[in-house]
């Protein structure tokens, strides 16, 4: 069945656009680069929505010069949305500072204390913490008794996302209220685009959110993508590619064209 082109098409970094191999890692694959120009050149603006903060993307697209710029970057998991035109970076307010606001309270009532605790408890491997997300690994002796405490702890502080990564001895944490689906709901109100004219890529499970029949009619996956993430993509009538990362999505979008008649 025969759909417009979409307007806008959003992508996450790590696992999606990010990955597969290409060196260096800070730079957008030189394939995928020509992908968002096949974009530009139909009319479809491109944007990030990743965990990364904003500085790190602004280093990935000064890093990218062969890409075509994005018109927004979505950082910290929905922390901030930018603007990115002719090479100004701007937020988009209020929503960030009101954002950075809530982050800054959460981070000092729930997430420094809880940071205090757990250093305390367990040996930690390596730890990184950019002011709202912390992750830390553990020994490998530790990982259950991790696991085991890390789980009542998300019932304790219900103001904080807390996710164990076992088979890694690793969890993080964040402030709960920073969803990607809450920024890019934001976005479609800015655009003014309904989910018809919407495509998001993602590979993990904190892509689910904005892989959402009310967010995107056109949800694409890489054959990295977790198993939960395939099953939305599928439900949603949208396209899992079968390569890694940027050129599985590559080869989604490419089914989702033939599929929606965007070819022709």
């Amino acid at each position: 069945m025969s759909s417009p082109f979409p307007k806008l098409f959003i992508t996450d970094l790590d696992g999606t656009a990010l990955g597969g191999g290409y060196r260096p890692y800070a730079k957008l694959p030189p394939a995928f680069s020509a992908f968002l120009h096949r974009l530009a050149e139909r009319g479809c603006m491109w944007a990030t929505c990743t965990t990364w903060d904003a500085q790190a993307q602004f280093n990935l697209i000064d890093a990218s010069p062969d890409a075509p710029p994005p018109s927004y970057l979505i950082a910290g998991s929905g922390l901030g949305i930018f603007t990115f035109q002719a090479g100004e970076r701007t937020p988009v307010e209020p929503y960030t500072a009101i954002m950075a606001q809530r982050s800054a309270e959460t981070v000092r009532a729930f997430l420094r204390p809880l940071i205090r605790d757990v250093c305390a408890r367990f040996d930690c491997g390596k730890m990184s913490f950019n002011g709202y997300w912390f992750s830390m690994t553990v020994q490998d002796e530790e990982t259950e008794r991790m696991a085991a405490y890390m789980g009542e702890q998300a019932s304790r502080y219900p103001d904080l996302r807390i996710e164990v990564i076992a088979e890694e001895n690793r969890f993080y944490t964040h402030p709960a209220f920073l969803r990607k689906e809450t920024a890019v709901l934001e976005l479609l109100r800015l655009t003014g685009l309904d989910p018809n004219e919407v495509a998001i890529a993602g590979d993990e499970r904190m892509d689910l959110g904005m892989m959402e029949a009310h967010i995107t009619a056109h949800a694409i996956c890489p054959g990295n993508a977790h198993p939960e993430v395939k099953e939305r993509v599928l439900a949603l009538s949208g396209a899992a590619g079968t390569a890694s990362c940027s050129d599985g999505v590559i080869e989604a979008f490419g089914s989702l064209a033939q599929a929606r008649g965007w070819s022709q």
